[in-house]
């Protein structure tokens, strides 16, 4: 056996030792080359289904679906499978990643905001104890990026913040909640997200701090979670330049990814960090991936650079023949092919997969379980952030403010009329969206609790350009009769290949910028990116929520109305200068 499995992360016993060299021994060249793939799934359709066992890959990942689904889907899968499947989901925020039913407890920045270590490990609890109920055995979290740059667009809100020692300690509670339960982890995005503007999505990012400062951050981060006994790491198209820049590295290019690095996967990740476990890729789908060269030479580049498992293949059947040439190749060689079937089967036994009688048990009242509610109730009291009211607008009164004007913005991002206008759908599925009701946006729900509390709420709709053309007009002896407040309600989350989180005004001359802060009270509530601040620094009342919840909207308003304390304690820094690499404040 090329590795030892008896040492951290897998400690496995003599009896799952003999497991793994057995099944390894059974397998065919076939067999071994399906396993380093981690492919997905959107439906339990059966086409779907017998698409993925004929290809007889290590792991699936579902996307959200209903409890039933993801039940019906996973019993096919694992009863079809030689080898007990990894079924994974981005479990981040809660089992809601999984399932639609799921308990959704909040974002990994609202549970560092109530500064309470154990609610990581509760949110750990949860995505995992409702995951294994439907069949799920690995979570694609915790992320450990660290958002040292407030312009990055897709870890923000992901993540646990900016404090370092903060992010460690959630990190290493989310993993010990999940583990505890015999779920796996995968710690990411490795080098480290949240350094770099730009979206991996869409392009090759790097983690541009120097090799001194990565070590005392990200380095810090990954050092104590793998040492906490972290299973898993996701490895991002994220390049790490001053690694190779310290360590005098000519052979390979300084901007290789570290999903494709040698050098940052054998060396940093391997040798400097100790790390043992089971390592992949993110989403090779993505740019920063595809973009470094042609892909019939990345498939097999990333297993004999130091992969174990490669996540989401384009296509199946060209990727697999790839891999296999890569192996006849010898690019992929013998011991390397060995080295990830073991960590990857060493892995399954740990989690006592391979001895399961049940591995799916359906159990459905267990998905948005009370005790778990209650969980994200409490983040939602403890997270929810007043980042300052200089004006002291606060607690509300209904009596001294009973009129509200409401500007929503970044909140039209309806995902059934944007998917249901797509040409690259069949006709037939834009028609069904297009008839399908959607949920209610989260500033009316806003609207409803807080017209319950006798308020009046006008949204102000700004893309009308006749409305907009006679506010312009109107007098402001007029304008301040009209309205006793304003609130901008923002909803800007994260989400892949969005490359900023910014405020987007929608008047043509934008006449909805808070113009008018001196003439009528203003507040600011956003509802996702903390760091809105920046394009309203005038207005003098803001508030942080980092989710949306149900339980964080009823907690707002029990906050705006002065029922609850605001007890939050911001992750980030809300500075906005442009960042450079320097991160000298953050020492």
């Amino acid at each position: 056996m090329s590795i030892d499995l008896t040492k951290k992360p897998f400690y496995l016993n003599k009896e799952q030792i003999k497991w793994v060299k057995d099944t390894k021994n059974k397998m065919t060249i076939e067999e071994k080359i399906g396993q380093l793939f981690f492919t997905m799934a959107g439906d339990d359709k059966k086409e779907t289904l017998e698409l993925i066992s004929k290809i007889k890959p290590g792991g699936v990942m579902l996307r959200p679906m209903k409890a039933k689904a993801v039940v019906n889907a996973h019993k096919k899968l694992q009863e079809e499978a030689k080898i007990p499947l990894f079924l994974a989901a981005n479990l981040e925020a809660g089992a809601n990643g999984l399932a639609e039913e799921g308990t959704e407890v909040g974002n990994e920045m609202i549970v560092a905001a109530t500064n309470d270590v154990e609610n990581a490990f509760r949110l750990g609890e949860v995505c995992i104890k409702e995951a294994k109920a439907l069949g799920g055995n690995m979570a694609f979290a915790p992320i450990l990026d660290i958002n040292f740059n407030w312009e990055n667009p897709i870890a923000n809100i992901r993540c646990f913040g900016d404090k370092v020692d903060l992010v460690s300690k959630m990190g290493q509670a989310y993993t010990n909640g999940v583990q505890k339960h015999g779920g796996s982890v995968t710690l990411k995005h490795f080098p480290g997200d949240g350094v770099d503007g730009r979206d991996q999505h869409v392009i090759k990012t790097v983690n541009s701090l120097s090799y001194e400062d990565w070590t005392s951050t990200f380095g810090k981060v990954y050092r104590e979670n793998i040492d906490n006994g972290a299973t898993g790491v996701m490895v991002g198209h994220i390049a790490f330049p001053s690694y190779y820049d310290k360590n005098n590295i000519e052979d390979e290019d300084r901007l290789t990814p570290g999903s494709l690095s040698k050098h940052l996967l054998t060396g940093l990740l391997r040798k400097d960090l100790q790390f043992n476990g089971l390592v992949m890729t993110d989403s090779t789908l993505m740019t920063g991936f595809g973009a470094h060269g042609r892909r019939e030479d990345l498939v097999p580049m990333c297993i004999a650079n130091g992969i174990d498992m490669l996540l989401f293949p384009k296509n199946f059947a060209e990727d697999y023949k790839f891999m296999m040439n890569g192996y006849k190749k010898g690019i992929i060689t013998e011991e390397r092919l060995n080295d990830a079937l073991d960590r990857i089967l060493g892995l399954k036994a740990y989690q006592n997969l391979h001895s399961c009688n049940n591995l799916v048990p359906g159990e459905l009242d267990k998905v948005g379980d009370a005790d778990h509610k209650a969980w994200a109730k409490k983040i939602a009291d403890e997270g929810i952030t007043l980042v300052k009211d200089t004006q002291n607008l606060l607690p509300l009164n209904n009596k001294k403010i009973k009129r509200i004007g409401i500007i929503p913005l970044g909140c039209d991002d309806d995902i059934f009329s944007l998917l249901s206008n797509s040409k690259s759908l069949p006709f037939y599925v834009r028609m069904a969206l297009k008839f399908k009701k959607p949920a209610p946006k989260k500033y009316q729900k806003f609207i409803d609790k807080m017209s319950k509390e006798g308020f009046i709420f006008e949204e102000i709709d700004h893309s009308d350009l006749f409305a907009g053309m006679k506010q312009i007009s109107q007098s402001i002896e007029e304008f301040r009769k009209q309205y006793d407040m304003f609130i901008y309600f923002i909803n800007k989350p994260t989400k892949s290949n969005q490359t900023n989180l910014r405020v987007e005004y929608k008047s043509f001359g934008g006449f909805d910028s808070p113009w008018f802060v001196n003439e009528v009270p203003t507040m600011m509530i956003s509802i996702a990116n903390p760091y809105h601040q920046y394009d309203l620094d005038n207005v003098e009342t803001v508030v942080n929520t980092y989710a949306s919840t149900d339980e964080v909207l009823d907690s707002l308003v029990d906050k705006l109305l002065g029922r609850s304390e605001f007890k939050g304690q911001s992750p980030v820094k809300l500075e906005f200068e442009p960042f450079t690499g320097d991160i000298s404040k953050w020492k």
